[in-house]
C-alpha cells in the first residue's frame, strides 16, 4: 500500500473550515470505490498548514481521482487547485505529483 500526503494552505482557502480534513478524505475514497482510504490529519507549520494523510491500493487510479478532485471539485466552497500540494511518500521522502511544476521539497 502506497502512502499520499495531500497538504492545504488555509490562507488560499475561500472557507478554511477545519472538517476539509474529514470531507476531503471521505469524498476520494467514495469517488475512488475504497482505492482511497483515510490515514490521518496533522498540522505544520507557523501558518498551520494542514496535511491529509491517505493509503492507497492503486497509486495510479488514486493519482488521476485525486487530480480530479483538486482541479473541478469545490470541497466546502474551497477551490482547491492553488491551495493543494500532492505527494507521494518515497521511503523518508516525499515526491510532489501535484501541481507538477512545483519543485519545493514537501517536508511534513
Amino acid at each position: 500500500m502506497d502512502s499520499i500526503a495531500i497538504k492545504i494552505d488555509p490562507a488560499l482557502l475561500t472557507n478554511p473550515d477545519a472538517d476539509m480534513r474529514y470531507a476531503l478524505p471521505d469524498l476520494l475514497s467514495e469517488r475512488s470505490g475504497g482505492v482511497i482510504q483515510d490515514d490521518g490529519y496533522d498540522y505544520i507549520g507557523p501558518s498551520n498548514l494542514m496535511v491529509v494523510f491517505l493509503r492507497v491500493t492503486d497509486l495510479e487510479r488514486a493519482r488521476a481521482c485525486i487530480t480530479e478532485v483538486i482541479t473541478s471539485v469545490r470541497g466546502l466552497e474551497n477551490d482547491l487547485r492553488h491551495a493543494a500540494t500532492v505527494a507521494i511518500q518515497r521511503g523518508e521522502k516525499y515526491e510532489t505529483i501535484y501541481p507538477a511544476e512545483n519543485q519545493e521539497e514537501f517536508v511534513v
